[in-house]
């Protein structure tokens, strides 16, 4: 039975993540989703957090952000929003044990709603 809710989550996840992937790039996405062949790793690693955490996702997340996922091969969700909880890419570089190392910082503010963004950032700010 863990195994059929897992599944549910999961399609539940995927199916929210897609539907707020602007028209525009929805059909990219979906192919990266669903072939790991032709790349999309930071795309899988946002949608695995999103299931995992049970994080909101947006009813439209930014195109900026999704085009970070689409041309930026080294992007990741590392860093995440205090307000939102919006998982957000920034260009991961070498790993140094489990953790990578971040080399780039694509959105310093939430794309979505203008909260600070860090590693761990939602998080942070969330009551125990």
């Amino acid at each position: 039975m863990t195994n059929n809710a897992s599944s549910f989550d999961a399609a539940d996840s995927l199916t929210r993540l897609l539907a707020a992937v602007p028209d525009g790039h929805r059909g990219r996405v979906e192919v990266l989703l669903s072939d790991r062949r032709c790349g999309g790793g930071g795309l899988r690693a946002m949608l695995d957090l999103i299931q995992r955490d049970q994080r909101p996702v947006p009813d439209v997340l930014p195109a900026e952000l999704i085009e970070i996922y689409l041309t930026d091969d080294g992007a990741e969700p590392l860093h995440d929003c205090e307000r939102c909880g919006l998982p957000v890419p920034v260009h991961a570089g070498r790993h140094c044990g489990h953790e990578a190392t971040v080399e780039r910082v694509y959105f310093p503010t939430c794309p979505h709603c203008g909260g600070r963004t860090g590693r761990f950032a939602y998080w942070s700010h969330r009551p125990n």
